[in-house]
């Protein structure tokens, strides 16, 4: 009988590879907007303008101010309120959710209350936050904080959870003592999990300023589309969006950077065969 032979796998892209396709598919969506703004009566200006006049607004944007800041003042006023947030966010959560999953008699006492707020969109929140603290940088860390919170606890609970029980019993066997088994054992473990759930919890505490900056925010990136929607300013408006978009990438590749350097013995993602 004929031994099968294996199908030859082709070996993954390269990086580069990978980074010159994501260039080509921007590249073809620029293309796409600029022939769409460049011919006359297709689009008009005050909907969409063109990347030259984008690109003119943020220029202006950087060296002069508007509604009160810069374009760099805008973005580090939404910085800072999205750190306040989220890191309130981490501090609280990820503890929380350690003890949740290894404290049964917490989680019943915790799990009920918990699953009834975390249903409650962050922006309900927005109106009593400002009966509360004002239209305050407060306010909007607190938006933060409650679309932050809710991945950092579920993320952290279910890493913890999901730790092979034949490790933890193994540990304890050695004589280990449980807080040792938890620091030494299944917080290693847990912890590809748990950075995924810091990385949704940034990024739904990013989303959630921005909305609350549009509604009650006197500087910051939201702050600035929705004065660009009053000065009747598409350009300005694009400008708000691009930079929030370009700054998501930069939080998210930065924690991801984080996560390869603090988890060096977690193999790289495998990418998919063809």
């Amino acid at each position: 009988m004929a031994t099968p032979v294996e199908s030859p796998q082709r070996p993954p892209r390269p990086l580069h590879e990978a980074t010159l396709w994501g260039a080509c598919a921007l590249g073809v969506l620029l293309l796409a907007w600029w022939v769409a703004t460049a011919i006359p009566g297709l689009v008009p200006p005050r909907v969409l303008p063109s990347p030259p006049d984008v690109v003119a607004r943020f220029g202006s944007l950087l060296a002069e101010p508007f509604s009160g800041a810069t374009l760099v003042g805008h973005a580090a006023v939404s910085l800072q309120r999205w750190g306040l947030g989220v890191f309130g966010a981490l501090a609280l959560g990820l503890p929380l959710g350690i003890a949740l999953a290894w404290l049964p008699p917490l989680r019943a006492v915790v799990t009920p209350v918990f699953e009834l707020l975390r249903y409650i969109p962050p922006f309900a929140w927005v109106p009593i936050a400002v009966l509360w603290f004002g239209a305050s940088t407060v306010t909007q860390a607190l938006i933060v904080f409650i679309a932050a919170f809710p991945a950092c606890i579920i993320n952290t609970q279910l890493a913890v959870a999901q730790v092979d029980t034949i490790l933890v019993r193994a540990a304890r066997m050695l004589g280990t003592r449980s807080m040792t088994t938890l620091g030494r054992v299944v917080l290693p473990v847990a912890a590809p999990t748990v950075f995924t759930g810091v990385r949704i919890a940034f990024g739904n505490g990013w989303m959630a300023l921005v909305g609350a900056e549009l509604v009650v925010g006197k500087q910051g990136l939201g702050f600035l589309i929705s004065q660009g929607q009053i000065n009747d300013s598409a350009a300005t408006i694009l400008v708000g969006m691009i930079s929030i978009g370009v700054l998501g990438v930069l939080i998210d590749a930065a924690l991801q950077r984080l996560q390869r350097l603090a988890l060096p013995w977690q193999p790289p993602p495998a990418r998919p065969l063809e």
